[in-house]
């Protein structure tokens, strides 16, 4: 009965060590996604020629607004 006892002992202790190494593990992943600078949205501009809508970074500036730059942009205003 006392080897029964010491084997459900061990198996525990060897469950809490796991739980322990895991709790640690999420805590550091905790800490470093708190720590990356968050990433800003670039600003959405419309297309003047078709009407879509794309981030500035990605559009080009024309007389009336921002433009697409795509092949497909045929309408016109």
């Amino acid at each position: 009965m006392s080897k029964v006892i010491l084997w459900i002992v061990i198996i525990f202790a060897v469950l809490f060590i796991l739980r322990m190494i895991n709790v640690a593990k999420a805590r550091r992943r905790r800490d470093e996604v708190r720590q990356k600078p968050k990433q800003v949205a670039d600003a959405m501009v419309r297309c003047v020629r078709c009407g879509v809508f794309l981030p500035q970074a990605d559009a080009q500036t024309a007389p009336g607004g921002f433009i697409c730059g795509d092949a497909s942009c045929t309408k016109r205003h």
